[in-house]
């Protein structure tokens, strides 16, 4: 493969992830792109949904320093958490709601994916959704402004893109078709590159806040033990989730996979830090 077909290649995985992840048209804005693309090119976007979750840290921390200026933290989280729903059509929201409808109480396993494909919302499904908001809504309140804010808002989102990559790539798809069906891949190849890519960028969230001259190391260890934690989580719920599903996985439950890590990254960023300052402190 030439120079040129390589960057074009990897410059479709991206818009192709980023289109995916987010409701910006980024391949319909480029003369040279296809709008529909085949699995092989759906799957290396792999690689890259944890850069798309950095662009969209950048983007929660961009608003929410903004938003300092004027409204108090309560305020700022609804607008942080309508921000992240709209911006990213709800896709991550959507799939936790159905897996709430489909995973709890006693069916089949036919029954469960019959469940994933309706797009009717159940009483598990709503009560799972408004908990999720509450939720969230909670740990963006009590997280401060500061250090430890910026990185968990940062980290959140690259974590759970990340998350996506690990479920998609370490379980199989439960069905022969559907809206994750295009991702699915068994190439280990992506998964380690996108380790990569989320922890380079975790590394270069904790430089940039910590300042090039005089680096803190406990934000350091905080966004070292934060991966940690979200994979306890990550290999907690897919392990369950597969085991509901005869051993599968979909689509629905790759966005749950998202949504739940980014709460476990933005609710146990303050634990950690306490923890990460604890061990530097002897």
């Amino acid at each position: 493969m030439t120079p040129e077909k390589r960057r074009g290649s990897l410059l479709t995985g991206l818009a192709l992830a980023v289109e995916f992840l987010t409701v910006l048209p980024v391949r319909r804005a480029h003369a040279n792109m296809t709008v529909v693309a085949e699995p092989p090119d759906m799957a290396r976007a792999l690689p890259w949904f944890p850069l798309v979750g950095a662009l969209l840290g950048l983007a929660l921390v961009g608003l929410d320093w903004a938003l300092a200026f004027v409204f108090p933290l309560g305020v700022r989280a609804v607008a942080l958490l309508a921000f992240d729903a709209l911006v990213t059509g709800m896709l991550h929201l959507d799939g936790f709601v159905d897996c709430c409808d489909a995973l709890l109480g006693t069916r089949t396993v036919e029954r469960r994916l019959e469940i994933l494909r309706d797009s009717r919302v159940g009483a598990y499904g709503a009560l799972g959704g408004a908990l999720l908001l509450i939720a969230k809504f909670a740990v963006l309140s009590a997280l401060v402004s500061g250090p430890v804010r910026v990185l968990a808002l940062l980290a959140a989102p690259i974590l759970g893109r990340w998350g996506m990559v690990f479920a998609v790539t370490r379980y199989p798809y439960a069905r022969a078709a559907g809206a994750g069906a295009p991702f699915r891949s068994r190439s280990s190849l992506h998964l380690i590159v996108a380790s990569i890519v989320m922890f380079v960028l975790l590394a270069a969230s904790a430089f940039v806040i910590s300042g090039p001259i005089q680096a803190s190391t406990g934000v350091f260890m905080l966004a070292g033990l934060l991966p940690i934690a979200a994979l306890l989580v990550l290999l907690s719920w897919l392990a369950w989730a597969s085991r509901r599903l005869g051993g599968g996985l979909t689509g629905d439950t790759y966005g749950a996979a998202c949504v739940l890590v980014e709460l476990a990254a933005l609710a146990l960023t303050p634990p950690l830090a306490l923890l990460a300052a604890r061990l530097l402190g002897g």
